[in-house]
């Protein structure tokens, strides 16, 4: 099987993380699959990636993973195209910022449908046709939250955190298989204007660690490729996560407060 022509799918692959990943697959490559919501950015990315890169194959499906039928219609999807993925990466999510009373419970339940439960079923969907092939990769994209809880972003950071547990949970099931399971835990990530507007809000500190989708799409498919369990981009990240581990709780609770806070008001 190791002459199988084989893909990258990129979830959330229209915008941000999703669309820097899907451009880095292509440079090195990689056939891709691009699904995000069905809105013309997803064709606009995917007919460029086509124009630039001829002699690859890409397609793209627009669909709502916050819909639970979801991660069934994309396996069925590639299943029924004979697209045999070896890169899974598990990227579209939902982040926000405010009082938890502030947001209806079908923004949560939303958002906890799409940053942990879609997830969690397209991995499992894909895991055992990977099993079969040389090698093959997940890669599940958490947060530097996923380290921490977070006043004003409790049910994002929470979901976050579950993603880094079940990641390194799974990797340690598959340490004997040919699947390799990576996580990645950015930062601030420069994407769109209302990303730029929060890190303006948190001040300088912030700013140190904002990277671009560019620049964190090359850094984590260099990890990816590598094997790597976890993957941080950012020299200051990397330092604010040793800071966070042997700060106490309550001291960080108090200063995330504050900082999160700020963007309330």
């Amino acid at each position: 099987m190791s002459d199988q022509k084989t893909y990258s799918l990129v979830t959330g692959a229209s915008n941000g993380i999703g669309q820097g990943l899907a451009e880095e697959c292509a440079l090195r490559g990689y056939n891709v699959l691009l699904v995000a919501l069905p809105e013309p950015k997803l064709e606009e990315v995917c007919k460029n990636l086509k124009d630039k890169y001829p002699n690859q194959a890409f397609d793209s499906l627009g669909i709502d993973l916050m819909q639970k039928e979801a991660p069934q219609a994309i396996y069925d999807w590639c299943k029924e195209r004979g697209y045999v993925v070896d890169k899974l990466m598990n990227n579209a999510g939902l982040g926000n910022s405010g009082a938890f009373e502030t947001k209806p419970v079908s923004f949560y339940y939303g958002q906890m449908q799409l940053n942990m439960v879609s997830l969690v079923m397209l991995t499992h969907h894909f895991l055992e046709g990977m099993k079969s092939l040389p090698k093959a990769y997940v890669l599940n994209v958490g947060s530097m939250a996923s380290f921490y809880d977070i006043p004003f972003k409790g049910i994002y950071a929470a979901s976050k955190r579950f993603v880094y547990s079940f990641s390194r949970s799974l990797r340690e099931e598959l340490k004997d298989s040919n699947v390799s399971i990576t996580v990645l835990c950015p930062a601030a990530v420069a994407t769109n204007p209302d990303v730029l507007a929060r890190t303006e809000q948190m001040g300088w500190l912030s700013k140190l660690t904002q990277a671009t989708a560019e620049e964190v799409a090359k850094f984590t498919i260099d990890k990816l490729l590598e094997g790597k369990a976890v993957a941080i981009p950012g020299v200051i990240s990397r330092f604010y996560k040793k800071l966070g581990s042997i700060m106490p709780s309550n001291m960080k609770l108090r200063i995330l407060a504050k900082q999160f806070k700020k963007q309330q008001q």
